[in-house]
């Protein structure tokens, strides 16, 4: 297990700018959209590390990049999650077709609106307009992820 101590030693952390610096070359690989590393033959995430830089351990759960830019590893755009939290801070899909996160079209030239929370698809209704599937994917998501909720 790495320790803060360890890490420290063979590694630089800067949290304003969230970069990993090793003998000031910047320290990362992008992997599955994140940045990551190498420390001690083992493979991080880079906010994984972050976390353990400022807080002294790895995070117990998941971390959430709180502006969904998951290469902005910035301590002041970490924080924990659940799942479900950080599912409900997530992007919208790259094909999605209406344009507005949590709304997919339908025969007929209606829109349906959905949430998923923990893996579980809860059905809105389905609307006239997109816009109007997503104003109700929006309350939805307001009451279901709370500080959490993505809209866009």
């Amino acid at each position: 297990m790495l320790s803060v101590e360890r890490l420290r030693q063979v590694r630089h952390y800067d949290p304003e700018t969230g970069v990993f610096m090793r003998k000031g070359r910047v320290c990362a690989c992008i992997q599955n959209t994140y940045f990551r590393m190498m420390v001690d033959g083992q493979q991080y995430p880079n906010h994984h590390l972050a976390w353990l830089w400022v807080h002294g351990e790895l995070p117990k759960g998941q971390l959430d990049h709180i502006n969904g830019d998951r290469l902005d590893n910035r301590i002041a755009n970490l924080r924990e999650a659940s799942q479900t939290e950080n599912m409900g801070n997530c992007i919208k899909h790259r094909d999605n077709k209406s344009g507005y996160k949590g709304v997919f079209p339908l025969r007929g030239k209606r829109w349906q609106a959905q949430v998923c929370r923990n893996g579980v698809k809860h059905h809105l209704g389905t609307f006239e307009t997109p816009e109007e599937a997503h104003a109700a994917y929006c309350d939805a998501a307001s009451k279901v992820f709370g500080e959490f909720a993505r809209t866009g």
